[in-house]
Order: structure tokens, then sequence, then C-alpha cells
């Protein structure tokens, strides 16, 4: 297994989890923002929702319904 690298973003998304439902976290693929949310979850001892708009069906409904997504 690879070794977890720490993120200066790990402590402002915490409080931005706390205080808001949603949270997005954007960036280019494979850099690490799965793994971030991974990490923070199980520090946190929490279920964390994750959406990835990789998947086109999501990405379509997100962007043709948003409130239904």
């Amino acid at each position: 297994m690879k070794k977890y690298i720490n993120r200066i973003i790990e402590s402002e998304v915490v409080k931005l989890a706390e205080n808001f439902p949603v949270v997005m976290i954007t960036g280019p693929r494979q850099v690490g923002k799965s793994t971030l949310l991974d990490y923070i979850a199980k520090q946190l001892d929490k279920n964390i929702a994750r959406v990835t708009l990789d998947n086109i069906q999501e990405r379509t409904l997100a962007t043709l319904n948003p409130q239904l997504f």
C-alpha cells in the first residue's frame, strides 16, 4: 500500500465540511482528490458520500437536472 501524502488543504476541507452540506473539490485527474476525501473520512470516522462526474450518466444528470442530482 502506498503511503498517504498529507496535503495543505486538509484542514480547510474539514472546516468547510463542518459548515456546508456539500463541498466540491475539483482538479486534474489523478492528483489525489478522492484519496484526500477517503483520508479525511477515516480520520473523522465519518462516512462521506462522494460523487465523481467521470461517469457520463451522473454528469448528464447534474447538467440537465441539478436539483434531482
